[in-house]
């Protein structure tokens, strides 16, 4: 098990993140149970890794944002996020809500912040749209397609799950702590024992 890799969750006040995040872990979440509002939480999960080997992961998660908190009258956008998320964390659990299209709008937002404040270090992002009911089918598509279709223009994987029902999180997990936590790279060196017989045999 390598190291303990820091992941922020955030997104738009009340599209599920603490839910999911509970539901994911601990598998305990359902229809009845009532969340308040995060200031923040962390969790920390030993998850698998494609490769079968666990990881220990981090996650932060933290107080939702208010839409009115993503722009200014100027259009310009406010930071959202604590700088200490920023300079910390090694991925981001971007979270909106299929059936609140403008907490899609709070995400394209936050990522701009991210960009425009994160150190030269590279991070995993993903981002999942959290069905969280059955939408008219025009609606469900506009959103889901607008999130796709953003993910993709920012090279971000996109998952679609349902905080109430865990398998549908596990393959987002699993691909972010994968992402995470590469498999080592193999050396260019020649092996050292071989070099070793070389040089005995001619000494």
């Amino acid at each position: 098990m390598g190291k303990c890799a820091k992941v922020i969750v955030c997104g738009m006040k009340g599209v599920g993140k603490t839910s999911i995040l509970e539901q994911v872990i601990y598998g305990n979440v359902h229809s009845s149970m009532q969340f308040y509002p995060t200031i923040e939480d962390i969790y920390v999960a030993n998850i698998e890794s494609d490769r079968g080997i666990k990881e220990k992961v981090r996650f932060y998660d933290t107080a939702g944002l208010e839409q009115s908190q993503i722009s200014t009258a100027h259009g310009t956008t406010n930071q959202q996020l604590p700088r200490h998320y920023l300079v910390l964390a090694d991925g981001y659990v971007l979270v909106y809500d299929t059936d609140k299209p403008e907490s899609l709008d709070v995400l394209i937002s936050l990522k701009k912040d991210i960009d425009k404040n994160k150190d030269k270090k590279e991070v995993i992002t993903v981002v999942i749209g959290n069905k969280t009911k059955e939408l008219d089918a025009s609606e469900y598509d506009s959103t889901l397609n607008k999130a796709v279709n953003w993910c993709s223009r920012e090279r971000i994987k996109h998952f679609c799950a349902s905080a109430m029902q865990r398998t549908t999180l596990f393959e987002s997990f699993i691909f972010l702590t994968s992402k995470l936590n590469p498999p080592p790279s193999k050396s260019t060196f020649p092996q050292l024992s071989m070099g070793k017989k070389v040089l005995s045999k001619e000494t």
